[in-house]
């Protein structure tokens, strides 16, 4: 099972990893982790490419763990569109959830 933790210090959410394999088909073959993945290069490219956030990123494809983590400290404007990104990939993976529940969980942390 996938789990997805959104790190969060009051409402703000600072970092995000997700970890391990769905399991819901053969690995090349598992939509969950398809979609996991995908939303996830969406979401970096979006704060690092798109925004120019120096945001932090672990990547273990040995252990099938990636984590992104915001700078401590931002711009307010940039703070804001990097919350909204992140609020919507919560939401992405919880609705995934809802239709996929045997193989992502989410948590906030």
């Amino acid at each position: 099972m996938t789990t997805a933790r959104f790190f969060t210090t009051g409402s703000r959410i600072h970092a995000v990893e997700v970890t391990d394999h769905a399991g819901y088909a053969q690995e090349g073959e598992d939509i969950v982790c398809a979609a996991v993945s995908a939303n996830l290069d969406l979401t970096s490219c979006l704060l690092e490419d798109v925004m120019g956030l120096a945001i932090k990123t672990e990547v273990d494809e040995e252990n099938a763990r990636i984590r992104m983590e915001l700078p401590d400290k931002l711009e307010e404007a940039d703070e804001i569109q990097a919350q909204n990104a992140l609020s919507a990939l919560m939401l992405y993976f919880i609705n995934l959830k809802a239709r996929y529940q045997d193989f992502i969980e989410v948590m906030e942390v």
